[in-house]
């Protein structure tokens, strides 16, 4: 059981192969004896999570777009796991899996390390015995801290789970980590603090009174206009940017950021949604491209 040991746990988008990876978290262990080192990351994955993902992972689609991408680690990540003698998680099929797959986006080879699965190691030793990662754990009477887990909380807890099929003891429980490469969300996007008090994790929507302070600021008047023509205008604002570019970067950065928190009013999804399928050439009968596209420059030379 020598050899240097990564336990590792990923959370993504879902389950299926156009999926991203969202979090990763890593335990270095000399066999089965942990060394102290370890990594837990958080990545942008440039798509909305499931929502059974979501209210697993806990990580809000809103605070995910301010998070690096994957890309960004990607050569520090395979060259972690090219050091590993033996790589080890819980279903690590589908973390290997969702890894290579965001290797593979980055031109990376696949990761070539030989692998352990702990539910299949406790299948071995239990057969019959459901072998989720909560049930496996309950007969180390060990189990997560809350319903909502970490990448790294799983890690610690998997690490726990093969030192118990390799003859040794549980570790305390894994202490309270944040990613360390977490970026906070810009100050002008006030309302992202505001999370629902019954501890669903879901961010509150901004109310209307900060909402028209917040364009006030960005010289944006809706005076007299209803919230759905107000997502239009701000979804042609953020398509006429990446036309166009013809703005500051601070404005540019400042407006996308207040794009993405009103994209969680539940009020404006649905208008901000049908008009970001025109953001992305997704074809609608209803308006041609060519206009969209003046009328987004005409937004943004008023605003300039």
């Amino acid at each position: 059981m020598g050899g240097r040991t990564l336990i590792f746990d990923v959370e993504t988008t879902g389950l299926a192969a156009y999926d991203r990876v969202i979090s990763l978290a890593g335990i270095w262990c000399d066999g089965i004896e942990p060394t102290g080192e370890d990594f837990y990351l958080v990545f942008n994955p440039g798509k909305l999570s499931h929502p059974a993902a979501a209210a697993a992972h806990g990580l809000a689609d809103w605070w995910l777009r301010y998070q690096p991408v994957f890309a960004c680690h990607a050569d520090d990540l395979a060259e972690a796991f090219a050091r590993a003698d033996l790589v080890v998680g819980h279903n690590v099929g589908f973390d290997l899996r969702m890894m290579n797959h965001e290797f593979g986006k980055c031109g990376a080879g696949e990761i070539a390390a030989p692998f352990y699965c702990t539910m299949q190691g406790f299948q071995a030793r239990l057969p019959g015995e459901r072998a989720n990662l909560d049930s496996c754990l309950a007969h180390i009477v060990m189990k997560r801290s809350a319903r909502v887990h970490s990448a790294y909380e799983d890690a610690f807890l998997t690490m726990n789970l093969y030192r118990w099929l390799n003859g040794g003891s549980p570790r305390p429980s894994a202490p309270a980590r944040l990613p360390s490469n977490g970026v906070a969300p810009p100050p002008e996007v006030a309302w992202a603090v505001a999370v629902d008090s019954t501890g669903s994790g879901q961010p509150c929507p901004p109310p209307p009174e900060q909402v028209v302070a917040m364009l006030a600021q960005w010289g944006i008047d809706i005076t007299g206009h209803s919230p759905r023509t107000v997502r239009k205008m701000l979804a042609a604002h953020d398509y006429a940017l990446m036309l166009a570019r013809r703005i500051p970067a601070e404005s540019q950065a400042q407006i996308r950021a207040l794009i993405c928190a009103l994209a969680d009013a539940e009020d404006f999804r649905e208008p901000l949604l049908e008009w970001s399928r025109w953001a992305w050439g997704r074809s609608n009968p209803q308006l041609p491209r060519n206009a969209l596209r003046r009328f987004a420059e005409e937004m943004m030379a008023a605003l300039v």
